[in-house]
């Protein structure tokens, strides 16, 4: 099973043409479903008429490094959660507590470093708290057999509510030199930046190449068939947990380092955005297809849109509309796929 959303060619009857001319509307029918059936190509075009509209709308300051860069930095944080919650959603779950999990883990990381411990083991102790809170959902999940949902989001509340319990003001200053993962600068792009694509390229390479990734599509695809093929489908998911809760932990390390501080509000809203922009990048509701690559153009996509309100003063509470609106529409894309191929 192919991690891409494949294009399926469309027969309708057609009427009578002259020999070596080609139906317009019928061009435009089958250029429209190749773009939905192709989400990175459907996301590049849609990337790149929001810039050319921006473009047009502002002048070329859009355009400027300084703001490419600065919304590359925004989509940093999200595009690596992104990661781990398409390989879950492939396998046909879902981790609502990656929110919570980031609170936490980052304001872990700053206690661990306030007390003593050297900068770098300080953010190896947020990416392995992370790792744990991952580590208790799949348990939860695999062996209680219980609703993936539903158990994450009452995790969800719970490492929240320890992160606030940890915190006490809700802000957590860092000592000096905890800040330089976050704020270091490379080529014009902040290290964040350069993580999440390290990370993007690697599991794209892992899911093509490396069997254990393959069996997350076959679980997503048809559970009962990969249990009977002898695919232990619990260890796998089990797995994908951890590497979900490590990544959620990175993710707090480096929000705690790029703001200097760990406060217990970073995770708000997450899981809306990281999930928008799975299903958005390709990923099945049911489970079974996805792709990473599309994971990463949906972030980035997510982020221009809020980047592009904020420069022609558009109010803050929009942006929250308009990435439900897009997550309707990513699952209405899905739903036309499901309808072509029925």
């Amino acid at each position: 099973m192919s991690s891409e959303p494949q294009v399926a060619a469309v027969f309708e009857p057609q009427q009578a043409q002259t020999p070596g001319r080609k139906s317009g509307p019928g061009l435009a029918k089958r250029g429209a479903f190749a773009l939905v059936d192709s989400r990175p190509l459907l996301l590049i075009l849609l990337n790149l008429l929001l810039i050319l509209f921006m473009y047009l709308k502002t002048g070329s300051g859009f355009l400027s490094i300084e703001n490419m860069s600065s919304v590359a930095l925004d989509s940093a944080t999200y595009g690596i959660l992104t990661v781990g919650m398409m390989l879950l959603m492939i396998a046909g779950v879902f981790d609502l507590s990656i929110g919570g999990v980031l609170t936490m883990t980052g304001i872990v990381s700053a206690i661990a470093a306030n007390d003593g411990v050297p900068i770098v083991l300080a953010w190896g102790v947020g990416i392995g708290a992370g790792a744990l809170c991952g580590l208790a959902n799949g348990l939860i999940v695999t062996r209680m057999r219980l609703n993936a949902l539903i158990v994450t989001l009452a995790t969800a509340g719970i490492y929240t509510g320890m992160a606030q319990l940890f915190s006490g003001t809700g802000v957590t200053e860092i000592k000096s030199g905890y800040e330089t993962l976050g704020q270091t600068q490379w080529l014009g792009f902040q290290v964040p930046v350069w993580i999440w694509l390290g990370l993007a390229a690697v599991f794209t390479f892992l899911a093509h190449r490396q069997r254990w990734f393959r069996y997350l599509f076959f679980i997503g695809g048809n559970e009962r068939a990969a249990r009977l093929s002898g695919i232990d489908t619990n260890r796998v998911r089990f797995v994908a947990f951890i590497l979900m809760g490590a990544l959620a932990g990175l993710a707090g390390v480096l929000v705690a380092s790029r703001l200097d501080a760990a406060v217990v509000s970073a995770g708000d809203n997450v899981p809306l955005n990281v999930i928008t922009a799975a299903v958005l990048g390709g990923a099945a509701l049911t489970g079974g297809s996805g792709s990473i690559p599309g994971s990463a153009l949906a972030i980035f996509f997510l982020s221009l849109i809020q980047d592009a309100m904020i420069v022609v003063n558009v109010d803050v509470f929009w942006q929250q509309i308009v990435v439900g609106v897009v997550l309707i529409a990513a699952v209405s894309t899905e739903y036309i796929q499901h309808r072509r191929s029925s």
